[in-house]
């Protein structure tokens, strides 16, 4: 790849990422233990601290304390050392790929009333569907 074509996939790059939404401010709601995430669309995106890798075991005096950082496309908490994607957050992306698995199989190992339900339900059709090969 030369020179000219690194530029004009560059350039590419930069204007998908000038299109997305970005953070214009942020902060943390300690009585719903949420980050409230304003972004430059108007929407606001509230995001539990508990599912975000770095923010789930950090005091409230930590969490309080926000900066935006590349032109509102990511959060970063000094006190902790952790920076935060506003577009990973967007995409429901909270960390890294073992910390998503992890949450994952901790929301899959919860019982409900639902998951029982569910469950006498399938068995009563002969189980668990099989997979589409």
């Amino acid at each position: 790849m030369n020179s000219s074509e690194e530029w004009r996939l560059a350039q590419e790059r930069g204007a998908e990422t000038a299109r997305r939404p970005a953070a214009r401010s942020a902060c943390y709601k300690p009585r719903t233990k949420r980050l409230d995430i304003m972004l430059t669309n108007g929407i606001s995106l509230l995001v539990p601290v508990a599912y975000i890798e770095g923010l789930h075991n950090a005091t409230a005096a930590h969490l309080r304390e926000i900066q935006l950082f590349g032109l509102g496309s990511a959060l970063v908490f000094p006190a902790l050392d952790v920076v935060v994607s506003v577009h990973g957050l967007i995409d429901g992306v909270f960390g890294s790929k073992a910390w998503m698995r992890d949450i994952g199989r901790s929301g899959g190992s919860v019982k409900s009333e639902a998951k029982s339900a569910a469950a006498r339900e399938n068995g009563k059709k002969g189980g668990r569907p099989r997979k589409a090969a």
